[in-house]
């Protein structure tokens, strides 16, 4: 199965929260979605696996876990994105920034020095 992988690691060590939080996003991905609770050190992490990141978009992901992680007093801490198409990106940008389209990319400006 291929697809965007991302992993987002919660403030919990009780890995039940984790399963449950996959199950609920998994429900709501309507098939675009495969998800797993599992430990991560310290702490836990829903694993997730976006089959079709235009149907069920990066942010969209992010959201309903931090809107379900909320009623067991949990915070999403990070997360970990696998290799991904550019456009999946400019997407998160689009949606964050509220823009009626996706911004330009641009590279440096020829007198600037990397960082």
């Amino acid at each position: 199965m291929k697809g965007l992988e991302y992993t987002l690691y919660l403030s919990t060590d009780d890995v039940r929260v984790a399963h449950h939080l996959a199950h609920i996003l998994e429900q709501k991905g309507e098939g675009f979605i495969v998800a797993r609770g599992q430990e991560a050190g310290p702490y836990t992490a829903v694993a997730v696996n976006v089959l079709d990141w235009r149907m069920f978009p990066l942010l969209r992901v992010l959201e309903t876990i931090r809107a379900a992680a909320r009623s067991f007093n949990v915070q999403v801490r990070r997360g970990d994105l696998g290799p991904a198409p550019l456009d999946a990106i400019l997407e998160v940008a689009r949606e964050v920034l509220l823009l009626d389209r996706p911004p330009v990319i641009t590279g440096p400006d020829p007198g600037e020095r990397p960082g």
